[in-house]
C-alpha cells in the first residue's frame, strides 16, 4: 500500500512542476487514476492551466492524462454527447514488445510488474527514429507536428497534430491502414523488389524511390543484396507500435510533465531526433532525489531484481535504498517507504 511518503512526495512535484498543454487543451477530455485505489475517473475540463495545477496538486493522481481527441463538450459524461471534432494521431512504442528486449515481469496482486533495462530503452529509441523516417518522409508531416516524449517507464509516445485537419477526422479503419503500412503488414515483396526475368529490366534501387523501396535501398545498397538479405531489412525498418492505440480515437495521452504512477519518473518531452538519439534511462530522470528506508514486501519479490541500475536483494527486507528507486517500488506495493534520509 502507499504511505504518506509517496504522496506527499507527489503534491510537492506538482506544486512546483510544468507539465505540458496542447494549446487546444479546453477541446480535451482529462481523465485521472485515483491515488488510493487504481480507478480511473475521466470527463473532466478545465479552462486554464492553473486549474488543472490545483487539481493535480489537491487530489494528487497517480496517473494523469488528457484525450488524443478534440470535442466540442469534453466534459460531456457520454461519449455520443462530446461532439467528436478529430483526433490526433498517436503512436506507442514499448520496449518490452521490442524483440531482443530482456525486462523482469511480476506478478503484484493481480496486476503485472514490468521491469525493464536501459538496453531495452535503447531499443525503442530506435524504433522511435525509425517511425520518425516514415513519418516525415512517407506521409510528410514537418517535425513542428510532431510531439515525442519518454512516457516515464516502458518507451516512448509520439504524438502527430497535423496543420492539415482532414488527418484528424480520420476513422478507425484508415488508422489501420497507417498502422499496417508502418509495421510493414501485407508488404507484397513481388511488386517491390521483383526478381530478375529475362526480358525484364529492373529499375535501379535508389533513395529517392521513396517510400519501402526508397528505405531498402538506403539499408542495401543494391539490388542484388537487398534480393539475398530483403526479410533481414525488413525486420531492421519495420516499427513495433500498438496498433490499438493509434486506431482508438478516443484514446488517453499521458499528460507530458507528469508523474507515470508505474515508476516515479515524469514523461519528459524530447523536443529534436538529437535529443532522443542521447537520451538515457536511468534513475537521473525522477525529480526525487536522495536515499530512503523501505521494508519490502518480500513475499513478492521471487528474485533479485535490478531496478534503474541499483540491484535489489530480495531477501533482505529492510534495506536503504535511491530515493528514485524506492518510489518505484512503493509505486508497485513492492516496498514501502519508512524514512526519507
Amino acid at each position: 500500500m502507499w504511505n504518506d511518503y509517496v504522496r506527499d512526495l507527489l503534491r510537492r512535484y506538482y506544486s512546483a512542476a510544468d507539465f505540458h498543454l496542447p494549446n487546444d487543451f479546453v477541446l480535451r477530455e482529462f481523465a485521472f487514476q485515483q491515488y488510493s485505489s487504481r480507478a480511473y475517473v475521466r470527463h473532466f475540463s478545465f479552462q486554464s492551466k492553473a486549474l488543472l495545477k490545483e487539481y493535480l496538486i489537491t487530489h494528487t493522481p497517480r496517473q494523469a492524462y488528457y484525450s488524443a481527441a478534440l470535442y466540442r463538450d469534453p466534459a460531456a459524461e457520454k461519449m455520443e454527447d462530446k461532439g467528436w471534432i478529430g483526433s490526433e494521431l498517436m503512436f506507442d512504442i514499448d520496449s518490452d514488445h521490442i524483440t531482443g528486449c530482456k525486462y523482469t515481469e511480476l506478478q503484484v496482486n493481480s496486476l503485472k510488474v514490468t521491469i525493464i533495462s536501459k538496453e531495452c530503452i535503447e531499443l525503442a529509441k530506435d524504433h522511435v527514429l525509425r517511425l520518425l523516417d516514415i513519418l516525415k518522409n512517407d506521409f510528410g508531416f514537418s517535425i513542428d507536428e510532431i510531439l515525442v516524449y519518454f512516457s516515464g517507464n516502458r518507451g516512448f509516445h509520439v504524438v502527430v497534430h497535423p496543420s492539415d485537419e482532414e488527418w484528424l477526422k480520420l476513422n478507425p479503419y484508415l488508422r489501420r491502414e497507417i498502422v499496417d503500412y508502418i509495421k510493414g503488414v501485407g508488404l507484397d515483396l513481388n511488386i517491390i523488389m521483383p526478381k530478375p526475368r529475362k526480358g525484364i529490366i529492373l529499375h535501379q534501387l535508389s533513395s529517392e524511390c521513396g517510400g519501402w523501396r526508397g528505405r531498402i535501398a538506403v539499408k542495401a545498397g543494391n539490388y542484388s543484396e537487398a534480393l539475398a538479405n530483403v526479410s533481414t531489412i525488413l525486420n531492421e525498418l519495420t516499427v513495433s507500435i500498438d496498433e490499438q492505440v493509434t486506431q482508438d480515437i478516443s484514446r488517453l495521452i499521458r499528460i507530458p510533465g507528469t508523474i507515470n504512477g508505474k515508476s516515479g519518473i515524469p514523461a519528459k518531452i524530447l523536443p529534436a531526433e538529437s535529443n532522443i538519439i542521447e537520451f538515457e534511462y536511468g534513475p537521473h530522470l525522477s525529480p526525487f532525489q536522495g536515499y530512503a528506508v523501505v521494508t519490502l514486501n518480500i513475499r513478492k519479490l521471487p528474485k533479485n531484481i535490478n531496478v534503474l541500475g541499483h540491484e535489489i536483494i530480495a531477501s533482505a527486507e529492510i534495506q536503504k535504498l535511491p530515493l528514485p528507486v524506492a518510489m518505484f517500488l512503493a509505486l508497485n506495493d513492492l516496498a514501502i517507504i519508512k524514512s526519507i534520509i
